[in-house]
């Protein structure tokens, strides 16, 4: 089923193979993969038309509703039904971050791009919360919930999950598919906000949260102001960078709007059976014929046939059924108040009471209110147009078919440079799960041997108090240490140096709350934040590596870029000053396997120079005449009080508080050891044994290395950084 891909799709974590995606791609729009596309204006202006053209025909259906009094059940169909799609706005844009293009300006744009479609800043604050306020306000808060919930919402029908979890699908792979998304985001922007909601807006909508669900307009999260102009400069950059590219980015857009018209056609549909009694009466026979058939063998109809025999049929054609149910003496034609199929039979003390739910047994009534006209209209509505195709659904276990086994990296370079990029294969994510719980087992022997640590158990009150105290032992630290020996030059800029690989992707143990669904939670909001400000919030002025690659220059350092081969296997890099990186970039590629973990670790390395080593490197490259740009900037924006380092205190503590909601206190136990165990991870002290120093110089096991090519990382630079 759709839903079910829907589900799955929504997990950060999930690996797609290119020719799963390609299967659903093709299911949701007729557009052949393989021709050459339209010319990206064309699209653009067919966009422009067919907009123009479902808004008026959306005016006719919410001027029929208000004519038969139905607008309640129009709005509530059409919210219903395009929850899923809602789901996505922006979200198809979820995976474009990667640290192999921290420092390309067109990827930044891109994450400036989602950061405002997310609401960065504030937790449930993105446009698809805005709907959810939208559907609470409406009437039906059982859709004001996140992605994966909204799959067990079994009155939308299965093929609105289609094109949404086809969007997420590929939002999975950007590092295959990002010219592609790049079209797929100008034809949403140049849509803005779709017909079916402008409808809604014009006959109900005062509310604030409805200009949130235009993507032409930024939601003011953001220094952005146009994002649609913002999307057309980056479909642009893409599209000037080779044939290649310029095909994906208009076969992306063609796409997309094939596969919104197919979407809309559907969503028209389901709203034309709402407005329509007997229409919405078969559709609810035709999905509760399975189940019902299963009973009734013995209670005969009077055409003959057993009630059981009927539905069996009424999968298919409930016409029969119905005909035979509005003659019984159940059903007085007109009247559903004094029919006993609705008071009696299905009633609070009937038999069959709780089998339709409120809402159907409000289709039932209206059915049987409309059946007073004894010649009704059959269809007041025109026909639908021929891309009206429900998508069928590619086989369940599409998702599980790939070729791409992956690479499993030979050595500590190796792994620096194939994990640069956004996706984990499976073999590679078998070594990352390796590698991180290796890491995590020297954490774990670390956990109390300093005064360092976490508490050994966490306080409803919190960690701020524990955060400013710490704050106060890193300043006593400094200014004890205030009269220490001067390094030397060369101690400087060797240190600088070393700390390059790890430096240059500042930030990427935080990659996966790039996801639409944690970057919006209670706990995550702050980490994508975080991360937000650490890329220089869409500024490559104020970009963090940047900053960082200036002051290596002023040293005389020039670098390679950093998702390079030639930057990972760089001599100059002592092999150990890749071993961190290296855990850092299997941490944030596993944000729901590791995610308290990535709590700690978060928090132990937003505070670890605050008030102190940050203050002492400040010392150090001004005595020798580098800038302390870099320095200064983290000891602000980490502090302890409004900063990174308490951002990441609250959200332990906010995760902690709903962890101790939900579980035993042995399980709530647990939860913060593996915080206080990632919070160990950043440094774990030196391990004790051989076999443990000899494990982590490379944390992985023999093997027969794979051949590639000369690039694994595809997600490549667009811009100019």
């Amino acid at each position: 089923m759709w839903r079910e891909k829907y589900r799955r799709c929504a997990d950060p974590e999930i690996f797609l193979g290119t020719t799963a995606i390609q299967t659903l791609m093709a299911e949701v729009a007729s557009v052949d993969l393989g021709t050459e596309p339209p010319n990206l204006s064309v699209t653009l202006d067919e966009v422009s038309a067919w907009s123009d053209e479902q808004r008026s025909a959306y005016r006719e259906l919410t001027d029929l509703a208000d004519r038969t009094e139905a607008s309640e059940t129009l709005a509530h169909a059409l919210l219903r039904q395009s929850g899923p799609l809602a789901s996505t706005l922006g979200a198809w844009l979820q995976g474009m971050s990667a640290p192999g293009v921290f420092e390309d300006e067109v990827h930044l744009r891109i994450l400036a791009l989602f950061a405002d479609d997310i609401g960065v800043g504030g937790p449930r604050s993105s446009r698809y919360d805005a709907f959810k306020v939208l559907a609470a306000q409406s009437g039906r808060p059982e859709l004001a919930v996140d992605a994966d919930e909204l799959a067990a919402e079994r009155p939308i029908r299965d093929h609105m999950f289609a094109l949404p979890a086809t969007l997420f699908a590929i939002s999975r792979r950007s590092d295959e598919f990002a010219p592609l998304i790049a079209g797929i985001d100008v034809v949403m922007r140049s849509v803005g906000m779709l017909p079916c909601w402008e409808a809604l807006r014009a006959s109900e909508g005062t509310a604030a949260e409805w200009a949130r669900l235009d993507l032409a307009r930024s939601t003011g999260a953001t220094g952005i102001s146009a994002p649609l102009d913002v999307s057309r400069d980056v479909a642009g950059k893409f599209r000037a960078t080779g044939e290649a590219a310029r095909r994906q980015v208009e076969l992306g857009a063609a796409w997309m709007l094939d596969a919104l018209r197919s979407w809309n056609a559907l969503l028209l549909d389901e709203a034309r059976v709402a407005l329509h009694p007997r229409r919405a009466m078969e559709q609810l026979i035709r999905e509760r014929a399975r189940e019902g058939a299963v009973y009734h063998q013995n209670f005969r109809m009077g055409g003959g046939d057993t009630l059981s025999e009927l539905l069996e049929r009424a999968k298919s054609d409930p016409g029969p059924l119905l005909k035979e149910l509005a003659a019984t003496r159940m059903v007085k034609p007109g009247n559903a108040e004094r029919s006993s199929l609705v008071n009696g039979l299905i009633g609070p003390k009937g038999p069959m009471f709780r089998v339709f739910s409120a809402a159907d047994v409000e289709v039932i009534s209206k059915w049987i209110d409309s059946l007073a006209d004894p010649d009704p209209d059959p269809d007041p509505e025109p026909a639908l147009p021929p891309v009206a195709r429900v998508p069928s659904a590619p086989a369940p276990d599409v998702l599980d078919r790939t070729d791409e086994d992956g690479v499993v990296p030979a050595d500590i370079r190796e792994a620096y440079f194939v994990l640069q990029g956004r996706v984990l294969a499976p073999a590679t994510r078998d070594f990352a799960v390796r590698y991180v719980k290796r890491w995590l087992g020297r954490a774990k022997r670390s956990l109390g041997r300093t005064d360092r640590s976490l508490p050994e158990q966490w306080a409803p009150t919190g960690l701020r108090p524990w955060l400013l105290d710490m704050h106060d032992k890193h300043g006593d630290e400094f200014e004890t240490g205030r009269s220490g020996d001067m390094p030397s030059r060369e101690q400087v800029v060797d240190e600088t140096l070393q700390l390059a690989p790890l430096t240059l992707i500042d930030g990427s143990w935080l990659q996966g709350f790039t996801d639409a669904g944690l970057a919006t939670s209670r706990f995550g909001f702050p980490l994508f934040e975080t991360y937000w400000d650490e890329l220089g919030n869409g500024d490559i002025d104020i970009n963090h590596p940047k900053i960082y690659r200036d002051v290596l220059r002023e040293m005389g350092i020039e670098l390679a870029p950093t998702g390079s081969r030639e930057f990972a296997y760089d001599t100059r890099f002592r092999e150990e000053s890749l071993e961190r990186p290296v855990y850092w970039l299997c941490l944030g590629k596993l944000p729901h396997t590791f995610m308290p973990e990535i709590l700690g670790m978060n928090l132990a390395m937003e505070l670890s120079g605050v008030g102190g080593s940050y203050r002492t490197a400040r010392r150090f490259l001004k005595h020798y005449g580098f800038s302390t740009h870099f320095v200064d900037l983290h000891n602000t924006i980490d502090n302890v009080s409004t900063g990174h380092s308490a951002w990441a205190a609250d959200a332990i503590d906010t995760h902690m508080r709903t962890v101790s909601k939900l579980s035993t206190p042995a399980e709530a136990a647990a939860e913060w050891e593996r915080v206080r165990i990632g919070y160990e991870s950043l440094a774990p002290l030196p391990s004790s044994t051989i076999a443990d120093r000899i494990g982590d110089r490379f944390l992985t096991t023999p093997w027969k290395p794979r051949s590639h090519g000369g690039s694994l990382f595809h997600h490549a630079p667009v811009g100019v950084s």
